[in-house]
């Protein structure tokens, strides 16, 4: 495998695989989230996604399932929040959902033991036609052990574990990876400041870390870019508009 940098000043880098060129780039299926991450998901890296119950972070883990099997890639969706639903599928895809189904295949693990087991032979079902791995949500299943864990410390490690696992899985085969957090009050805070569960752990391996929230309108939703890059960002903030399609720029935003 070769890499051919082709203006390097917008960070356009494209991979050779055999005689097909890909573009590092996936897109987001959301054209607002696309202008902020200059072209979208990146082959290699992890993005993560972290924010309150009901802010659409599922939406836009189908959103983007769905954008890259548009784009003839297969996606592997490990949903261990049980939060995947067929009406809210066939909502975003519309008339392709049947077709493009045949591209996104699921995983529904349901103890953290299971959830490690699954992510460590996720190897095994990536191919040179693979896009993106999106883990919905990583911190669930954490959670759900915590409160019974003999050891903390060994939790934590496994937890590690996973993550490890997961940022080599995206370096080794080239292919992008995006996965959600839920939140928790952040210790020795004032007001809402909260954090992505277990955080130590889940915000070393991402290269881009993005916060979503909600906002007084229903179908409005601030999104934090907190890290691009590996590099930590001044908290750049921006607006996406919810609705049945999944998000899209507030100019779209429909009554």
């Amino acid at each position: 495998m070769s890499i051919v940098r082709i203006r390097k000043d917008i960070l356009r880098i494209y991979i050779m695989q055999g005689l097909q060129i890909v573009s590092r780039k996936l897109s987001t299926g959301c054209n607002g989230l696309d202008k902020i991450l200059h072209g979208g998901f990146v082959r290699g890296e992890i993005t993560l996604l972290y924010g309150e119950s009901a802010t659409g972070k599922t939406t836009m883990c189908i959103q983007a399932a769905i954008s890259i099997a548009t784009q003839g890639l297969k996606v592997l969706f490990v949903d261990s929040d049980n939060s995947f639903t067929q009406q809210r599928y066939h909502q975003i895809a519309g008339s392709s959902s049947h077709s493009l189904s045949e591209l996104i295949m699921l995983f529904f693990p349901d103890t953290f033991e299971r959830q490690r087991m699954l992510l460590e032979s996720l190897n095994s079902y990536v191919t040179p036609q693979s896009g993106i791995v999106i883990i919905d949500s990583m911190s669930t299943l954490y959670r759900a052990a915590f409160s019974k864990a003999k050891s903390i410390f060994d939790l934590n490690r496994d937890l590690t574990r996973q993550l490890a696992y997961l940022a080599e899985l995206t370096r080794s085969k080239e292919i992008a990876c995006l996965m959600t957090s839920q939140v928790h009050a952040r210790l020795n805070s004032i007001g809402d400041q909260v954090e992505p569960v277990a955080s130590r752990a889940i915000t070393h391996f991402p290269s881009t870390i993005i916060r979503i929230r909600n906002t007084p309108s229903p179908k409005l939703r601030e999104f934090a870019l907190e890290r691009m890059a590996g590099v930590e960002t001044k908290d750049m903030r921006f607006h996406l508009a919810l609705n049945d399609s999944g998000f899209t720029e507030p100019n779209n935003l429909t009554s």
